[in-house]
């Protein structure tokens, strides 16, 4: 259904999830069985607003190419690829990303090992998008060789762009090697690494978050036969050495995803474990504690096996992020979230099995897409939007001037949005984005008798208009008048659970607090519980018998993690 346009008006989704809306088959499997799918994602290539699903091909197995099947315009993919690269490798996993600032997405992929098989090292690679259509052969391959499963976008210097985290390391034959860093500078990859880790070791997966709220992106690396890693970001540089390891005994990480699981603020890290090689192999969360990660695990599954993709996403539409996972030669499981627990044993198990290698999240179809906006007042340049798995960053708005592509960056996946210039103390950045109350998921797999697969989001969700007794998000409007003069009137809205079964309440604590432009508390319009609604709160330029002088006053929402503020103008 295209229902893209109808949904940017304000429309929201009424929804009710008796179970976990995935059948147990997948309800797409692609005929190019002899490829060795391992990276994978879902990403509009050629911008006509559908996902298209990016795979790269080989791992250790087979010298194979990168791969798009572009999506039809109905959410519907072709049996086989639709565009391939010239060039072959043995390809692990890859990232997307606007490396040179000119709105398409590039694909970046790891080169597991070199040509010569596990004797040779292999390299990193990048393909730039050329108005839709991704170049034939590399236009960026890393300077020096080594082996290398996967990669991730990050701004690491803080200068609006992306640069690329790529672990190394190879365990099979004991080749260990430094994580390494290379800088985007305007818009092209350096070919040698600026930075690197002072210790070898070997790392499968990494990814870049802001665990310590300071405003700026963490290096995170899953360690196999070594603790996991991060390696923390002080503003103007990045530790070389870990600054967090994990201390539980298992040791042997194939992949990680971040996400805040308990909704407090903070990130937290779910890591999946993989027993070929030794430990448990089991999947297992380590919860953030105000900034710092706890060194072991708060959960682990019963699941003892291969573990393999891991990612955290709101399938169900309850507002908190569930736990997809996969093995090799296994079944995709899923561990529903139940206000930040999960039980040990999987909500789901699907029926049809095969060596799962990436799981990927996005709305396919465009079967429930709602418009999001964030309003927040500077001097911050890295900003968490409300979602991850985001399918779209629609506009930048920096003090009234909508930002150029190649003034900001940004993680789609992981729904975070990174500024090249730091605003004002007082200027309003707005975030206005597009993303998905239906997630779907696709999975790429290396076995070679099946082919890839997707799942469909089966919830069949209702749209009702957003009417005043239907509030579903949380909502700041802005103040009105504006500019005011002696009061104003600032409306804000508490939402509802959006699953009925639930019962229907979600209120709180909530604080409505007024500040002058260098931050001091003017007055507290509401501080207290209050139920789900709508609500409208009075504000008088005359405090304590005080008339406050003309200028520019910013007012607050918070509501347990929700956070937001928005500017007003006194006038006399």
């Amino acid at each position: 259904m295209k229902l893209f346009s109808l949904l940017l008006f304000s429309f929201m989704i009424v929804q009710i999830y008796p179970q976990v809306p995935f059948d147990q088959n997948p309800n797409w499997i692609s005929a190019d069985v002899t490829n060795v799918s391992t990276g994978g994602a879902f990403v509009d290539i050629n911008k006509d607003g559908w996902l298209d699903f990016v795979v790269a091909n080989g791992n250790d197995i087979s010298i194979q190419k990168l791969v798009v099947y572009y999506n039809d315009g109905t959410g519907k993919f072709p049996s086989t690829p639709d565009w391939q690269s010239d060039d072959s490798d043995y390809h692990g996993h890859l990232a997307i990303g606007d490396v040179n600032g000119d709105g398409w997405m590039d694909v970046a992929v790891s080169v597991y090992i070199g040509q010569g098989g596990f004797s040779t090292p292999g390299k990193v690679k990048l393909y730039l998008n050329n108005n839709g259509i991704l170049s034939l052969n590399p236009d960026w391959v890393s300077g020096d060789l080594f082996y290398t499963f996967s990669c991730a976008f990050g701004d690491a210097d803080g200068d609006g762009d992306l640069d690329l985290a790529v672990t190394a390391g190879e365990s099979y034959y004991g080749d260990s090697d430094q994580l390494r860093i290379y800088f985007n500078n305007n818009g092209i990859l350096d070919s040698l690494p600026g930075w690197k880790s002072q210790n070898y070791f070997y790392s499968y997966d990494v990814s870049w978050a802001d665990f310590d709220n300071d405003g700026d992106l963490d290096l995170v690396c899953a360690g196999e036969s070594n603790p996991n890693y991060i390696f923390e970001n002080y503003g103007d540089s990045i530790s070389v050495t870990p600054t967090w390891q994990s201390t539980d005994a298992s040791q042997y990480a194939n992949s990680l995803f971040v996400g805040d699981v308990n909704n407090d603020g903070y990130l937290d890290l779910a890591i999946s474990d993989n027993n070929q090689l030794g430990g448990t192999g089991k999947f297992k969360i380590y919860l953030n504690n105000n900034g710092t990660l706890e060194t072991t695990p708060f959960w682990n599954s019963n699941f003892s096996g291969m573990g393999s993709g891991i990612n955290l996403a709101d399938i169900d539409n309850d507002g908190d992020l569930d736990l997809i996972t996969g093995g090799w030669w296994d079944n995709i499981r899923i561990y529903l979230n139940n206000n930040g627990n999960f039980n040990v044993s999987p909500d789901y198990v699907s029926t049809s099995g095969s060596v799962v290698e990436a799981i990927i999240c996005g709305d396919i179809d465009n079967d429930a897409l709602v418009s999001g906006v964030i309003s927040v007042v500077g001097p911050k340049k890295l900003f968490y939007l409300s979602k991850n798995h985001i399918q779209k960053i629609n506009r930048v708005i920096v003090a009234d001037d909508t930002l150029q592509f190649n003034e900001y960056c940004y993680d789609l996946e992981n729904g975070w949005i990174s500024l090249a210039v730091q605003p004002d103390s007082g200027a309003e950045v707005i975030v206005e984005y597009t993303y998905s109350k239906d997630i779907d998921l696709g999975i790429t797999n290396w076995d070679q008798i099946i082919g890839n697969y997707i799942y469909l989001n089966n919830s069949n969700p209702v749209y009702v208009e957003n009417e005043i007794n239907q509030p579903y998000d949380f909502v700041l409007h802005q103040n009105y008048p504006n500019p005011f003069n002696p009061s104003t009137k600032i409306k804000f809205t508490i939402p509802r659970t959006v699953n009925p079964l639930l019962g229907g309440a979600r209120g709180g604590l909530v604080s409505l607090k007024v500040y002058d432009i260098l931050g001091n508390e003017i007055a507290t319009l509401v501080n207290e519980y209050k139920p789900a609604g709508n609500y409208e709160a009075d504000f008088q330029s005359t405090v304590n018998g005080h008339q406050l002088a003309s200028g520019v006053y910013f007012y607050t929402l918070r509501a347990g993690s929700f956070v937001e503020t928005k500017k007003m103008i006194l006038l006399r």
